[in-house]
Formats: structure tokens, C-alpha cells, sequence
């Protein structure tokens, strides 16, 4: 449980950096390079933290793989005009099924 917290930070500095990613993109700006590389460096720190409090490799990368996958679409359709189509969906159906069948709840 004491894993839950850093797992959390990584997840929103994981979130954020992949927005600046999509601005880089978009605008192609070299200012935006050290900052991206700033805030992906300071998630690699709470996964690190993650880790080390007891997250598991294998639970962690499940967990943050599909996090990631699913807010990434999402971030795509709201900010990046993206269209959600049935693969997608299908993706993070998959997505959600795969946390809710490998997660152990005792453990949370």
C-alpha cells in the first residue's frame, strides 16, 4: 500500500510529460525539449520510489501500461482531435480486463 502514493506521482508526471510531447509535435519548439526531458526524468524517480516500496515489477508495468495506454487516447480525443474508434475502445476494454483480472486485491 505504501507503494500506492509514488505510483500515483508517477503516473501524473507520466501524464503530463506526454502532453508536452504532444505540444512538441505539435509546435516543434526546442524549448519544450528540456522541459519534457525534466518531467519524464522526475517520474523515472517515483517509479524508482514505486519499486521500492513494494509495487512489483511485473504488477507496476500492468498497472502503469494500461493507465498510460487508456489516458493517452483520451488526452488524444480531448486535446489532439483524435477519433476513438472501435479498436480503440476494444484496446481499453482489453485494457481495464487485464487489471481487473490480475490484480490482487489482498495486496492493495
Amino acid at each position: 500500500m505504501k507503494w500506492l502514493i509514488p505510483f500515483s506521482l508517477l503516473m501524473i508526471f507520466e501524464i503530463i510529460g506526454n502532453f508536452f510531447s504532444g505540444l512538441f509535435g505539435s509546435f516543434q519548439t526546442l524549448l519544450l525539449i528540456p522541459l519534457v526531458l525534466a518531467i519524464y526524468a522526475i517520474a523515472n524517480y517515483f517509479w524508482l520510489q514505486a519499486l521500492k516500496k513494494g509495487s512489483g515489477l511485473a504488477r507496476g508495468t500492468i498497472y502503469f501500461g494500461v493507465i498510460l495506454v487508456i489516458t493517452t487516447i483520451l488526452m488524444g480525443f480531448a486535446f489532439y482531435e483524435e477519433t476513438i474508434d472501435m479498436v480503440k475502445l476494444f484496446g481499453i476494454g482489453t485494457g481495464i480486463t487485464s487489471i481487473i483480472l490480475l490484480s490482487d486485491f489482498k495486496k492493495l
